[in-house]
C-alpha cells in the first residue's frame, strides 16, 4: 500500500489486520483510481468511526483533488461505474471512497 497516504498509519494498520480482506481491493483500487484521477493525484486512507453508533467504523479513501468539483464528481462517478460498484460486496461495508477537494 505504499501509494496510499494516511495520518495515521497505526490505526488504518490495525483495522486492516482485523479485516484483512479490504487489503486486496485497496491494491486493487489504484489502477482504476489513477485512471479516473491521474497517477499524481493523492489517495489518503483513514478510519472512519460514528460517534454516534458504538463500534461503527470503516476504512475511507480520500481522493485529494484539485479538480473542480463537477469534474472532480464526474470522474468520481466513472471510477465507480468502471470498476468500485462491481467490488462492493467484496468490501462488506468496510470501504468507501470518497473527495476531497483541495
Amino acid at each position: 500500500m505504499a501509494r496510499y497516504g494516511t495520518h495515521d498509519p497505526e490505526a488504518v494498520e490495525a483495522f486492516l489486520v482485523r479485516y484483512p480482506f479490504l487489503i486486496p481491493l485497496l491494491t486493487e483500487s489504484l489502477a482504476p483510481l489513477e485512471v479516473a484521477f491521474g497517477p499524481e493525484t493523492p489517495f489518503v486512507v483513514a478510519l472512519e468511526r460514528d460517534p454516534e453508533m458504538a463500534g461503527w467504523e470503516d476504512l475511507r479513501v480520500d481522493v485529494e483533488t484539485t479538480l473542480p468539483v463537477e469534474a472532480a464528481v464526474r470522474r468520481l462517478e466513472a471510477f465507480a461505474t468502471a470498476w468500485w460498484l462491481g467490488q462492493l460486496p467484496r468490501a462488506e461495508g468496510k470501504l468507501f471512497f470518497t473527495l476531497a477537494c483541495v
